[in-house]
């Protein structure tokens, strides 16, 4: 009722999304986009879901384009100008995730099902 459980999802996703998105900054011009996406994955969200769930986010993320495609497909220009702007944005990122995972440890509310 009080959407600390939808607030407690978004916020597990943010972390996939930081890991995701730093994957794809770090990453080399070969890196598969599908391999840091299920890394970023299994690093995260995968805890909480089910076996059959993993499996078709795993198939579903093979389905991404190469990393230089998918950072023009970011629209922010070439890769290299989309990289620098992962470069900018991550930190942010960064901070709104530590200062929610600091708020709903203190209010003991990590493990809400």
């Amino acid at each position: 009722d009080s959407g600390c459980r939808t607030v407690l999802r978004l916020h597990r996703a943010l972390r996939w999304l930081q890991l995701f998105l730093e994957g794809l900054r770090t990453g080399r011009e070969d890196s598969r986009t599908s391999v840091i996406c299920t890394d970023s994955y299994n690093a995260s969200l995968a805890t909480y879901h089910p076996w059959v769930i993993r499996k078709a986010a795993t198939v579903a993320f093979c389905t991404l384009p190469p990393r230089n495609t998918f950072l023009e497909i970011m629209n922010v220009g070439t890769a290299e100008e989309a990289v620098a702007m992962l470069g900018e944005a991550l930190p942010y990122i960064c901070d709104v995730y530590g200062i929610t995972q600091e708020l709903f440890a203190q209010h003991k509310l990590l493990d809400l099902p």
